[in-house]
């Protein structure tokens, strides 16, 4: 009988994101929690709907997570000996 090995979520997630794009995904989904948090904290400023919400993880979620991402593999590629 093969004993089957459970391998926890954070373990599969660090096995296919890892480096710059798991920096990325952080990063993305701080700024999407706290611009949520924004618009919980101050519904006068931003109504709380579907397209708002989309707006934040398109807007917030997708340029910070760029902008590290960008930073990380900078990062990266400046550390390699050729």
């Amino acid at each position: 009988m093969a004993e089957e090995k459970k391998i926890s979520l954070v373990a599969r997630v660090r096995g296919v994101l890892h480096g710059p794009v798991l920096i990325g995904v952080i990063a993305a989904l701080i700024a999407i929690g706290l611009s949520v948090f924004g618009m919980i904290r101050n519904p006068e400023g931003t109504p709380l709907n579907g397209r708002a919400l989309l707006l934040v993880v398109v807007l917030a979620g997708g340029s910070w997570g760029l902008i590290a991402w960008a930073i990380a593999t900078a990062a990266v590629e400046a550390g390699k000996d050729d």
